[in-house]
Order: C-alpha cells, then structure tokens, then sequence
C-alpha cells in the first residue's frame, strides 16, 4: 500500500476498534482507553540471572498524592483489606524466615503471599515512590502495586493505565528533543507493542504481567515525563497499528546503518511478516550488498550525504582488537553461547563442541562472515581456530559474543569510536551485526589485528528511531514514516 487508510478494524483480543478516517484527517474524538497494563519491573536490570534481576531482597516505598489501601492474601483473586496508610509516609516490606512482614510507622504486620497497594480513594492519583532500588534516582510509579513473596525475594509488578504507561515509555526509548511527528510516530509503535504483548501468550504472564520493564521489551520510567513526549501519546491517544485485524509486532530499535532488515533474517526462528520487511533510509539509492567487498566499502564510508540516519552517533562505528584480545574474549563467550543458546551455535569441524567440558579455543586464524542481509546485518559467522570451525547465528547472539569490553578481552580499555562524538569505553555489546571485517596479519600469514567497521545500533526490524527523526526532518507526518517502516498496515482507534 502507498498510503494506510483509516479503517474499520475489529479485534478479538478483548479490546474492540472504533472506526477511522482518511490517513492525514485527526482522528475523531475517543473516550481514554480504561485499559491497563502489568508491568514486571526489575530491581537489578543488568543482572545475570532472573532472581538477582527482578528479586527485591526488601521494598521501601512511600506513597505521594494520597492514602494508600493495603490488602492481601494466600491468592492473588482473593484479596482482603489490612490497613491503610496516609500519604507521605514510608511503608517497608522484608522477608523474615521467609514470611512477608510490613513495617509502618513503627509498627509491623504480618502479610500472606500476595499484596495489593492501590489508592484508598480511587479519584486521588496515587504515585509510589521506591527508596531502595539500585537504579538511578528514586522513581515513582503511578497506578497499583501488586507483591508476591517467591521466598528468596519479591516480585513486583505495576499495574498502570496505558497512557501512564506509555508517558514514562515514550522519554525512556526516545530523547524529548526529537522532531515532534517522530515522537508521535514511536507513541504509536510503543503503544501498539504494548497492546499485542497484553493479548499474547508471554513468557512473563506466568508471574501475572504482560511485560517487564528492559529494553528485552519497552524501556518503561528509566526517565522523568517530559511535556514533548506526553503530548505525543496525548496526540495519538488510543492509536495502534493493525494488520489483518490484529496489533502488529511494531519493532524499532535505535539506528540502521542505511536500510533496515527482514525480520526471518535477523531472527531466522521468526517467520517472516509482510509489514516487517528490509526499508531503505538512504537516498537517492538504496542499500544492496552482495558480497564482502562491498559490506566493507560500504561501511568504510564514513560521508554523510544522503543517509537519513546520520545524526546518530552510532550510524558508523569502528573496533579494532588484537588476535590476543578476540581469542580471550572468545574463550569465554563462545562457550557463553554455546551453553545459552545452543541451536544456534555449530561445530563443523572439530572434537568438542564450545558448550562441552574442557573446550579450548586455541589460536584464533580467522573470523569468516557466512551470510548477512542485503541491508548488511551479519545472520552467521564462523570462528576458526586451532582446534576446530564454530558458526554462530543470530544478530542477538553475534552481538553478544563480540563484547568489546576489556572485563572480557583481559587488556587495557577497548575502544568503541563512533564517526560523531567521543568514543565509548567498554561498551556492553556490539552495537549492532551490521559490520564488515578487516584482517591485519603477519608477513607469515597469521592473524595479528581485527578491525570491524560497522553501522547501526540495534537489531534492526522494524522502525528505526533515528530514520524516524530523519523522515520527520524530510517533512513526514507520522502516519507516513509509520507507512515507510511497517508498509501494509492500517491505523486504527482502540475502543475503550
């Protein structure tokens, strides 16, 4: 389709669609959506492991805008009123000898194994502020807070409505200072991810949420609300993407080193999706390359003019590590990989495979790029050693066992340089499997130097952030960079 249309959708997923009209007419009024969403937030984001990532050993919290009702109970569809605490005042919870116990004002009382936290008069706006959370600064969450006591920690899920929800999305996944009609544009993807996640079968649901709170999902109240990204999702209130009648999985990620990618050949485990295809961010060609010397001519390129994604600091990028630094990173994230995700790393040819006890990677002779996109994502690369051929699929996983950090390569500081701004130190992953390789060896012929010259940060499917900026600077509305980066679908109301 060349233009998405208004259009009379409805969903059976529990949430109807009211009808819409022509593409660049405003929306009729709607009635705010009265649904919420359920938010797993993590005490720990960057942590390894599920427990020391969303576990909180305690909760300190103090209620702001009004009092606060307390109930629990053995079930979470069983709940029964305890107490209520004035707002202003700190309220604790900590486990001891594994039973759940609340602190309040000098007082303790003893709790069953879930806990609900809403406002005691449902017209006050209640806010929660955490006290103890290692994350920066002390956010504050709007809406409820439900509790469950796992035995070694506490679960914590929010339950908030989607324009709260998506007021502390939208500024933690895009900088206020975007073009306003690329703002509106990543309301529309935020929210529509948010609806498909509600209605889909996730691996969160089994702790009684949609989602949680990383960017593994949407970057939720990582910064302050800011007016310019409220008045986006206020200027699309109630807006999603459809096809076919149903939410669309509206990707985006960062930035694309020219053009974005299918979905099946980043993630070769996904089937493809018609409005989740390869789009160019490059005028006046597109990007299509077809072969290694092309991927490094094309990221050597360093010259601006025509790519829409430029001001990204990350739209070109440079890493340069030693034979010696690969094969001590590689040592330890190869067999990462290989334990972690092991469909997706390949023994061809040697005795152990990188998961198995006592692998060793011996001496690195070459990194091979078996097969990328035509957008230049690198799909399979192979790592050949002394003591074997590995191959390593999926941008997610390349990423991963390319860490430029010196905690893993066992140096000085790696450094990441980008082609706008101050290199990056010790970044936590490859920026993006949009690279090319160039080889640096001895006079006889054995690998002394790798350097990797890439573009993009992120994934890769769907809408690029930064192409979104650059459309919007182009004089896109955004229902037409929307239309550029998911073609085929419709724009449609969420019925309250």
């Amino acid at each position: 389709m060349t233009r998405m249309q208004w259009a009379l959708v409805l969903v059976s997923l529990g949430v109807g669609l009211l009808a819409t009209s022509r593409l660049h007419s405003p929306p009729p009024a709607a009635q705010p959506s009265k649904q919420h969403i359920r938010v797993l937030l993590s005490y720990r984001q960057s942590a390894g492991t599920f427990e020391e990532r969303y576990l909180f050993p305690e909760l300190s919290l103090l209620p702001l805008g009004g009092g606060v009702q307390v109930l629990s109970a053995g079930r979470s569809d069983n709940l029964r009123p305890l107490m209520r605490i004035p707002a202003g005042k700190p309220l604790a919870f900590k486990l001891q000898n594994g039973s759940l116990v609340a602190s309040f004002d000098g007082l303790s009382f003893a709790l069953d194994s879930f806990v609900l936290l809403k406002p005691a008069d449902p017209a006050q706006l209640v806010h929660y502020r955490l006290l103890n959370t290692p994350r920066q600064g002390l956010p504050e969450y709007p809406g409820e807070l439900w509790l469950e006591n796992r035995g070694n920690g506490l679960l914590l899920i929010n339950r908030v409505n989607f324009q709260d929800y998506l007021k502390r999305v939208l500024p933690s996944e895009m900088p206020a200072g975007f073009h306003p009609e690329a703002l509106k544009a990543q309301a529309v993807a935020a929210r529509t991810y948010a609806f498909a996640r509600q209605q889909t079968r996730t691996f969160w649901k089994q702790f009684g949420a949609d989602l949680d709170d990383s960017v593994s999902e949407q970057a939720y109240n990582r910064t302050r609300t800011h007016p310019a990204t409220d008045a986006a999702v206020e200027a699309t209130q109630n807006q999603i993407l459809t096809f076919a009648g149903a939410p669309i999985q509206s990707f985006f990620f960062s930035t694309s080193p020219g053009a974005t990618a299918n979905i099946e050949e980043v993630w070769m485990d996904r089937p493809a999706a018609p409005y989740l295809k390869a789009r160019t961010l490059r005028r006046p060609t597109g990007v299509s390359i077809h072969n290694e010397a092309e991927a490094l001519a094309f990221f050597q390129n360093w010259n601006p003019a025509g790519f829409y994604e430029a001001e990204s600091p990350f739209w070109r990028w440079k890493l340069s590590l030693s034979r010696e630094e690969l094969e001590a990173l590689l040592s330890r994230t190869l067999p990462e990989r290989a334990q972690s995700a092991p469909a997706f790393v390949q023994t061809p040819e040697g005795p152990l495979s990188p998961g198995a006890p006592g692998f060793s990677l011996g001496t690195l002779q070459q990194l091979r790029v078996i097969s990328r996109t035509s957008s230049g994502y690198v799909t399979e690369l192979e790592i050949q050693s002394s003591t074997g051929r590995y191959r390593v699929q999926r941008e997610s996983h390349i990423r991963s066992l390319l860490r430029p950090d010196k905690a893993l390569t066992g140096g000085g500081d790696v450094v990441l340089e980008l082609w706008r701004g101050e290199p990056r130190l010790n970044f936590p992953s490859l920026p993006s499997a949009a690279f090319a390789l160039q080889e640096e060896r001895d006079p006889l012929g054995r690998l002394r130097r790798l350097t990797f010259w890439g573009g993009g940060f992120g994934h890769g499917v769907g809408m690029s952030q930064y192409g979104a900026l650059g459309l919007a600077r182009q004089g896109y509305r955004y229902q037409k960079i929307l239309e550029h980066f998911y073609p085929g679908t419709q724009l449609s109301l969420v019925q309250p």
